[in-house]
């Protein structure tokens, strides 16, 4: 029998290795450590096995020698021989049903052993596990440091376990075995989806997932997570003492193995001395004389600015003095580390630590401090994570830069990061109504800082320029960086910059709200007489790309409308010349009155008719059982026309 019970246990261990496939992402909840847990275990179960194995061997040779003695007692005695077979059998059922009986009553002690470690498991794996993982994993996505919330989270996971443990004690016999079994198939199908079978997720950028084409996912989901909530219940109708020994054996090695990966995870931050944040100070401010402001519209592509004037022809003769150029390509096609390498001129080499590059870029360019030098102040408004890793790094760059400390808003935070694990662990039924974004968490923190820190929303920072209006501060030049989500997802605003909800937008309204945010910011700087002098850059950091996980299929070709100083009271021209994001920082030297030469051409110095070689670099993260790769595009001639793109490299990334 004992060895019998042992079948279950391997039918879960093959259902963890037949589905461990890995991915990543934004922030990723599919992204685990599921090799560690797995090496865990099996150390684990290997030094159990060897425990149980000596064991058994020891009591093989008491049976044994009992066996012998008994043996010989009966030669010795000559006991008579035969007892009636029946009463026998009548006896053997006897005490069986005694056994069973004792089994079924389950006296107190006995379900607490039974149901402490399956509610601690569940608990530890959903409430604390989770959120610590995740967070751990992506920490580049997470503007606050998990211990601020860990507290909380294990105050929960014990208040939960302790609640749990309470009811399942009340319910006696059948009535403790059904629900415990049923939480122990949640814990077994939670544990198994978000450490396997999450291949498809993606990256949580905001996209819209379009779940009506899933359908035979969900099904296969489905009966997964069925047979893995059934199984307890077929154990416990194989062997009553198979059930007992595996719900508390595996739930006690589930905590186990994924406490060796918490510790496994655990990186120590160097405490700093003082913690410094890119906060709004100055952001409605412009210089007395030369302003030179670069808008970042995240995600603007030429397929939404196309969108909007299919729609409404007209709708960007409101850019003044503005020239459209219409064949410009960003070097990567994401936000990392596409706005780093924007105003440093610094490559990413994938090999390299994402913070270690940052760091490096931004304390040994010279591109910024040249402005500084020249008499500029320059500020940055953008967030942490994916533009740069820590405050201190823009000492030198940012006057936007002050002490403060990012601090969550705990419970939110909280809230958010239970409602993430619980999209990692949930069936893929269930996935759709728990689906959250990456800036979702942006939203979470506060700071102690006199000024706050700026976060990327669109909406606030557009109530707050038609409130506050644009100032001149006493300065005479000054150079400014705004980044906005633009028609990044998710759709929230409409064309005229409102919170709607996801039915009532898309991506081509929210285009219209994204300018009708810069129509507002222009005509105030044409309120204040500063608006022909300036210089002013709208773009995006790059296009908008169909998918992470697979080669390109069309053309990404990033928006930019480019106004130089003197420029005012013409129409919107168009450029086609072949520019690219390699073309701005000589463009704002040139503005700045600075030798621009050594950095290269200008915007207007690309003559349209070149046929100069531009490059993309698109990331690929793992997925369906491949590696990152990353794929070299080259461009020549008209980016907007797919075969003029080759793809002339795929690097596999270890």
């Amino acid at each position: 029998m004992k060895r019998n019970a042992m079948i279950p246990i391997a039918v879960v261990l093959l259902t963890f290795f037949v589905f461990s496939e890995p991915i990543s992402a934004y922030i990723d909840p599919a992204t685990t450590t599921y090799v560690i847990q797995i090496v865990s275990a099996l150390i684990i179960t290997l030094g159990v096995t060897i425990g149980v194995f000596f064991t058994r061997l020891r009591m093989s040779l008491i049976n044994g020698y009992v066996r012998i003695s008994a043996f010989l007692v009966r030669l010795i005695s000559r006991k008579k021989r035969g007892e009636d077979a029946r009463d026998q059998l009548f006896k053997a059922e006897q005490e069986k049903a005694s056994a069973d009986a004792k089994v079924i009553a389950r006296p107190f002690k006995k379900r607490l052993q039974i149901a402490l470690p399956v509610a601690a498991s569940a608990a530890f794996t959903f409430l604390l596990f989770g959120p610590y993982e995740l967070y751990m994993l992506n920490t580049d996505s997470f503007p606050f440091p998990f211990g601020q919330i860990a507290w909380l989270l294990l105050l929960f996971t014990v208040l939960v376990t302790a609640a749990v443990t309470g009811i399942l004690l009340l319910l006696p016999g059948r009535a403790f075995e059904s629900p415990v079994s049923v939480l122990f198939g949640i814990l077994l199908a939670g544990y198994v989806q978000g450490n396997f079978l999450n291949r498809s997720l993606g990256q949580l950028t905001g996209d819209e997932i379009v779940w009506d084409t899933r359908g035979g996912e969900f099904l296969l989901n489905t009966l997964i997570w069925a047979f893995l909530i059934a199984l307890p219940f077929l154990i416990r109708r194989f062997s009553l003492k198979a059930w007992a020994s595996i719900l508390k054996g595996v739930s006690a090695l589930l905590i186990l193995v994924q406490l060796v990966s918490m510790v496994a995870l655990y990186e120590p931050s160097p405490p700093a001395e003082q913690e410094m944040v890119l906060t709004t100070s100055g952001m409605y401010e412009l210089a007395s004389e030369n302003n030179i402001v670069v808008i970042v519209l995240d995600r603007l592509d030429n397929r939404y600015i196309e969108s909007v004037l299919k729609k409404e022809p007209a709708f960007f003769d409101r850019l003044d003095g503005f020239t459209r150029f219409t064949n410009n390509v960003s070097l990567y096609s994401q936000t990392f580390p596409s706005v780093v390498n924007m105003f440093t001129g610094r490559m990413y080499d994938y090999g390299e630590s994402k913070k270690q590059f940052m760091k490096d870029a931004w304390t040994t360019s010279d591109f910024i401090p040249g402005l500084r030098e020249d008499g500029f102040g320059t500020s940055f408004y953008m967030e942490k994570g994916y533009t740069f890793a820590n405050g201190e790094d823009l000492a030198e760059v940012a006057d936007n830069l002050m002490p403060g400390e990012m601090r969550a808003r705990p419970f939110e935070a909280i809230g958010q990061f239970l409602r993430l694990s619980a999209l990692r662990s949930g069936p893929m039924g269930a996935k759709p109504f728990l689906w959250t974004t990456t800036e979702t968490f942006s939203q979470l923190v506060k700071t102690d800082a006199a000024i706050p820190p700026y976060v990327t929303d669109d909406i606030r920072y557009y109530n707050q320029l038609k409130r506050q209006k644009l100032s001149t501060a006493d300065r005479a030049k000054q150079f400014s960086y705004l980044h906005l989500r633009g028609p990044h997802a998710p759709y929230v605003m409409n064309e005229k910059a409102e919170k709607v909800s996801k039915d009532k937008t898309n991506s081509t309204i929210q285009t219209e709200g994204s300018f009708h945010i810069l129509y507002e910011y222009l005509d105030q700087l044409k309120a204040l007489g500063l608006y022909k002098d300036s210089t002013i850059v709208i773009t995006g950091d790059h296009g908008s790309r169909k998918d992470d996980r697979e080669p390109l299929d069309r053309a990404i070709v990033t928006g930019l409308f480019v106004k130089p100083a003197g420029s005012e009271g013409l129409p919107l021209a168009i450029n086609r010349a072949p520019v690219s994001s390699d073309n701005l920082r000589p463009f704002v030297y040139e503005a700045a009155g600075l030798p621009h030469e050594a950095l290269g051409l200008t915007y207007f110095e690309v003559p349209e008719n070149s046929r100069g070689t531009r490059y993309l670099y698109h990331y690929l993260i793992a997925s369906e059982g491949r590696s990152e790769r990353l794929l070299t595009y080259e461009i020549k001639g008209d980016a907007n026309i797919f075969a003029n793109w080759t793809l002339t490299e795929t690097e596999t990334l270890d």
